[in-house]
C-alpha cells in the first residue's frame, strides 16, 4: 500500500475491490475474484485505521508497521474496533460465520486456485448487507 492515501481514497478502494470481484466473479475468473474480494476488507479496515491518524504527528513504529499488515484481526485492533466486532461476533452468528470464510483469505491467495463456489461463499461473507463484514465496516470508517 503506497503511503499518502486519504480515508475517502480507501474507502473508494474498498469498495472498488469488491465490485471488481464481483465482475470478476460474473465473468467466471474465480480465482481472481477471490483474491480481489479479499483486499475490500484490508482496505475499508484501513480506512477505519486512517481515522486515528491526525495531521501534524508522527504515529509510532508499532502503529505504522502494523498498519501495512494484510492480518484482517490486527487491523481491527489497530482500527479501535475489537471490541464492537467482538460483541457483533457474540450477537450474531451469521456475521461470526462471515468472519469464519473471510479469516480463510490471505495474500497468498493470489497463488491458490477457487473454485466458484469458494468466491461465492467469500464475496457473500464479505458483502451481505446484515451479515457481511463490509458493510459492517463502513459503519465504523
Amino acid at each position: 500500500m503506497g503511503f499518502g492515501l486519504k480515508r475517502a481514497d480507501l474507502q473508494s478502494l474498498a469498495q472498488a475491490r469488491f465490485d471488481d470481484s464481483l465482475f470478476l466473479w460474473q465473468g467466471r475468473r474465480y480465482s481472481s475474484a477471490y483474491y480481489l474480494a479479499g483486499y475490500a476488507v484490508e482496505l475499508g479496515l484501513k480506512a477505519c485505521i486512517s481515522r486515528q491518524v491526525f495531521a501534524e504527528t508522527i504515529p509510532d513504529k508499532y502503529f505504522l508497521n502494523t498498519a501495512l499488515t494484510h492480518s484482517f484481526d490486527k487491523l481491527i485492533g489497530l482500527a479501535g474496533l475489537r471490541t464492537d466486532f467482538d460483541q457483533e461476533i457474540r450477537n450474531n452468528s451469521n456475521f461470526a460465520a462471515s468472519w469464519a470464510i473471510i479469516n480463510e483469505w490471505t495474500p497468498d491467495s493470489r497463488y491458490e486456485v477457487h473454485d466458484k463456489s469458494a468466491a461465492q461463499f467469500l464475496i457473500e461473507a464479505i458483502g451481505n448487507e446484515k451479515n457481511g463484514l463490509l458493510p459492517w465496516i463502513k459503519t465504523h470508517w
